[in-house]
């Protein structure tokens, strides 16, 4: 079987590319958890703000903690998958997996902080 990445060390290459892609899978297991506890938060939103109907009072909570955004969010990580198969070398695959965990990160990131910053 031929090398298919003439560049050196591709086993670190192909280890360091399924490490990201796992942790955007972790990552995408944070989100649709913090998704499905939506009526958890609201209840706890409901009692330290009791007239609103946001979540934790905030727009980008109520609007980062919904199922609309987990398909935005599941889109992404199935686009990611899509690409591996792009026959992209294996450099630039983990440049793109790298920007993409770290775009999913800033969006767990931006969901999150309102529901534990009220919460606390």
């Amino acid at each position: 079987m031929a090398n298919r990445d003439p560049g050196r060390f591709p086993r670190l290459k192909t280890l360091c590319n399924l490490a990201l892609l796992l942790l955007q899978l972790i990552t995408v297991a944070a989100y649709w958890g913090m998704v499905g506890a939506r009526p958890s938060y609201m209840a706890i939103s409901q009692e330290l703000y009791p007239g609103s109907e946001r979540l934790m009072n905030s727009w980008l909570a109520d609007m980062l903690v919904s199922m609309p955004a987990m398909l935005v969010v599941g889109a992404i990580f199935v686009s990611s998958v899509a690409k591996e198969f792009a026959g992209l070398g294996k450099v630039r695959r983990i440049q793109l997996n790298g920007l993409i965990l770290g775009a999913l990160l800033a969006l767990l990131y931006l969901a999150a902080s309102p529901l534990y910053v009220a919460a606390a």
